[in-house]
């Protein structure tokens, strides 16, 4: 796994009026692997906002990341995107749904809501690209590999010229973020500050009843929260999908469940839902559409042999399920 860890911004001068778009492209080590700082032309600061976000998950993608982490000031976008507010603007949603088919090609991808004083390097890229009207687009920045000469020339502006061994660089990895508050008190990374963190998690099926555990998946998302003590919520956005909590130590027990839902239910022509997949349906509210589990000193409270598993009823399919963590910050 190789996680890309993100900050983006978008500003428009005028609402609409010349708009410009900031990227900041890291690893987990702390590296800035890219920037990218661009005129987009008259925009609106929500379509600056989401072709930020494209340009920086497409840029990822070409540079090998399997896994996205996302920082943004855009409360709207993010709560958009995270599914906590519908769009309704028409012409963003063909951007909303890019942005979709972007993090779908992740492993797993998360967006989070941060202070714009947290985001202070994506916005000061995106607005100069707004004033600089006269440029039309500028290459990515990108960072030599390890091990090149400490004085090559990476970048050229405003008269100076830039070489490796005096570009600052940004520990994005190490910068707290602000998750949306449900109580609105206290700061980032405060003692006592309690936040919520939603994330999308893409998962692959490939028959048509299968548990897959993801238990691993839940967990990274928990750590990446940083909730210490809290709820954890696993919900699956499907009507032919489930979830449900059960023994991961001994593989016959996901075949006994199988077998059992199978025999109970089991897959015909009779039933009057007229897409075949009737069966389906059934199964998944047998199992329930989301689970609850308990954090304690930013771990799952999990039993011995417990595992989270995705159940599958109408695959092979391409699915999500979120993961929503609330609980004191650490």
């Amino acid at each position: 796994m190789r996680r890309a860890i993100i900050a983006v911004d978008g500003a428009s001068k005028g609402n609409p009026g010349p708009a410009g778009i900031g990227v900041v492209i890291g690893d987990e080590s702390g590296k800035t692997v890219a920037e990218i700082s661009e005129f987009i032309g008259e925009q609106t600061n929500n379509v600056a906002e989401y072709t930020a976000l494209i340009r920086a998950l497409d840029e990822a993608l070409k540079l090998g990341f399997t896994d996205a982490s996302v920082q943004t000031d855009s409360e709207l976008m993010a709560r958009q995107i995270n599914g906590q507010y519908r769009v309704k603007n028409e012409g963003i949603v063909p951007l909303f749904r890019t942005v979709l088919e972007l993090l779908g090609q992740f492993h797993t991808a998360t967006i989070t809501h941060v202070l714009r004083a947290n985001n202070k390097r994506a916005d000061s890229l995106a607005s100069k690209a707004a004033s600089s009207a006269t440029e039309s687009a500028q290459k990515p920045l990108l960072l030599e590999e390890p091990g090149v000469d400490d004085k090559k020339i990476i970048g050229q502006e405003d008269g100076k010229t830039w070489m490796l061994d005096n570009l600052a660089t940004e520990r994005l990895g190490d910068q707290e973020t602000e998750r949306v508050e449900d109580h609105g008190t206290g700061r980032p990374g405060d003692t006592g500050n309690v936040g919520a963190a939603l994330s999308r998690m893409n998962v692959r099926t490939y028959k048509r009843s299968e548990l897959i555990d993801i238990t691993r998946m839940v967990k990274d998302a928990v750590k990446e929260s940083g909730a210490q003590d809290g709820i954890c919520f696993v919900f699956v956005p499907h009507t032919t999908a489930g979830i449900t909590i059960n023994e991961n130590a001994d593989p016959d027990v996901v075949i006994d469940i199988l077998d059992t839902l199978n025999r109970l239910v089991p897959q015909s022509s009779s039933y009057r839902h007229v897409e075949g997949n009737a069966d389906s349906h059934v199964k998944a509210g047998m199992m329930g559409f989301s689970v609850q589990i308990p954090v304690e000193e930013g771990r799952l409270v999990l039993g011995t042999w417990q595992g989270i598993y995705f159940c599958e009823f109408d695959g092979p399919r391409n699915r999500q399920f979120m993961v929503k963590v609330m609980g004191i910050q650490g």
